[in-house]
């Protein structure tokens, strides 16, 4: 199972730095037997982003609805485990996390024994001696 974040999946739709490699892992993800999982805010994340492009008028209404719906389209189980926000409350105390939605991924991807990806380094250097599952998205190397 692979988690992302809405860091990784609007690399999908937007590009920016990494987006070739976003676009890499999907296509890798895609071709195999494994599956995309994400806790449920990632629509809503999504959505969000989105609205602060157009917002920034990086891009316009018609193209953040036709990024919504692609999104919205692709294959990814959302999943919320009884213990998901207890534990993700838990976690960000404990990592000094300022918000939860960022625990909720990496809970969501121990409890299922997810590789879960990320393009904010922060949370990666914050996290990932102590939680090996946690991978950046600029370290992706697709297999030759």
């Amino acid at each position: 199972m692979i988690c992302v974040d809405a860091s990784v999946a609007w690399k999908w739709f937007y590009p920016e730095e990494h987006s070739h490699l976003a676009d890499e892992l999907l296509q890798t993800v895609l071709a195999s037997s494994e599956e995309f999982i994400a806790p449920p805010l990632l629509p809503s994340e999504i959505t969000n982003i989105a609205r602060q492009h157009v917002r920034r008028g990086l891009i316009q209404l018609d193209e953040a609805r036709e990024i919504l719906a692609g999104f919205l389209a692709m294959p990814i189980a959302l999943q919320a485990p009884a213990t998901l926000y207890t534990r993700s409350l838990l976690l960000a105390v404990e990592r000094g996390l300022p918000a939860t939605y960022d625990a909720q991924y990496l809970v969501l991807s121990q409890l299922l024994g997810a590789t879960f990806w990320t393009a904010d380094a922060r949370l990666v250097r914050a996290t990932s001696a102590r939680m090996p599952f946690v991978r950046w998205i600029g370290d992706y190397q697709p297999d030759l």
